[in-house]
């Protein structure tokens, strides 16, 4: 049930060109957007990075890099692709535990070609003891298909945090 839910608010979310609530705007589409994975610790992401994941050949070589810390890792989450895609986001290599990312808001919008999302960035805060491991936070969200060629990853201030494109 939720996954036919969730086909039609694409749908009407690709239809409308409806403006996001609390922004507005003409032009503007708002696009469903939720979490696959999310981990303190993925495999090959040293940089921070996001990456517009479109088929599933990428799908499967992403979703292992991601996975390649894991001793028995889950197969990966079906994805209807060409309807729809993949989001990796990646904050890098970080010197301690205290970071993360997740999803802001249930959203995303794209506006004058440029797909906007936004997150939870979590930083270790200073003064606070964390664990000193490295870690590489990562988040994978799947989105429907839409026409942009820019991505842009904004945090809960709505500060810049990555930028990509298609």
């Amino acid at each position: 049930m939720k996954r036919i839910a969730w086909a039609i608010l694409a749908a009407l979310a690709l239809t409308s060109g409806c403006g996001y609530p609390g922004g507005g705007g003409l032009g503007n589409v708002v696009l469903p957007v939720k979490t696959l994975y999310g981990s303190g610790q993925c495999g090959g992401l040293d940089q921070p990075v996001v990456i517009w994941i479109a088929s599933p050949e990428a799908w499967q070589q992403r979703y292992g890099q991601v996975m390649s810390l894991r001793t028995e890792p889950p197969p990966p989450p079906a994805v209807d692709f060409p309807r729809a895609g993949v989001l990796l986001m990646a904050m890098g290599s970080r010197p301690s535990s205290g970071y993360g990312l997740s999803l802001a808001e249930e959203f995303a919008t794209v506006r004058d070609g440029v797909l906007m999302v936004r997150v939870d960035w979590r930083e270790s805060l200073p003064g606070y003891r964390q664990a000193q491991v490295m870690s590489s936070p990562c988040l994978l969200a799947l989105l429907p298909d839409a026409l942009f060629n820019r991505i842009q990853v904004l945090d809960q201030e709505g500060r810049l945090r990555l930028e990509g494109i298609r």
